[in-house]
């Protein structure tokens, strides 16, 4: 799966957009320029981009690779006083995260 097929999937999943309505490669590019509208939406975009080490949204990425550039997000969300809307909507990301990668592996199995 590439970059863009997992941002896809999960502004189809999350509740809430990732890239605003716009290109994917605009929006890395705005977030990468902290002009971004959305601080979360950012912050998750180039968490993902730069934990993939993704040169262009077409690049590939990995269920591992992807929770670890979310980690510091993660952490975040689970602190004694973090806010309870960043909680669940970093749980829901993790979730369907994690949903991505096993219906990607499943697709792939069933290719073969």
């Amino acid at each position: 799966m590439t970059y863009e097929q997992l941002i896809g999937f999960l502004e189809t999943r999350i509740g809430y957009t990732l890239t605003q309505g716009k290109e994917i490669s605009g929006a890395i590019d705005q977030a990468l320029a902290k002009e971004f509208p959305d601080p979360l939406a950012a912050e998750i975009l180039l968490a993902l981009y730069r934990g993939n080490q993704c040169q262009s949204p077409s690049d590939g990425v990995d269920r591992a690779r992807s929770f670890e550039g979310l980690a510091q997000l993660r952490l975040r969300s689970q602190a004694d006083d973090a806010d309870p809307q960043l909680f669940r909507r970093v749980l829901k990301l993790s979730q369907e995260l994690d949903n991505a990668f096993d219906q990607e592996s499943i697709r792939q199995r069933s290719s073969q």
